[in-house]
């Protein structure tokens, strides 16, 4: 029986950075409101990247996981509109605090 080497979009679930939980996350030391949507920003670009190399790989020949392939799909495509959503929301914060008489 033989081992299949683990694809490369998945070896990134084996790093050795420890796993952090949303407060944590949003809450650090350096946690600020630009922290988190330059995380959440560079989050969606890094995923599209990911799911164009896994694409590109598979149009070259290069691998046959179609699965994997949809799956990167469908994480860019959330990560693309969890960005979307946290922009409306900045806008529709920024709107009210123009709205707001001093």
């Amino acid at each position: 029986m033989s081992i299949n080497p683990l694809p490369p979009n998945l070896v990134h679930l084996f790093n050795s950075e420890p796993v952090r939980t949303a407060s944590e996350r949003f809450t650090g030391s350096s946690g600020g409101f630009a922290d988190i949507l330059t995380e959440s920003l560079t989050a969606a670009g890094q995923t599209d990247r990911i799911d164009k190399a896994s694409s590109l790989e598979l149009l070259m020949g290069e691998s046959d996981d179609l699965s994997g392939l949809l799956i990167d799909a469908q994480k860019a495509e959330l990560s693309l509109q969890l960005a979307l959503q946290i922009r409306n929301k900045v806008i529709d914060a920024y709107n009210e605090v123009m709205r707001m008489s001093v």
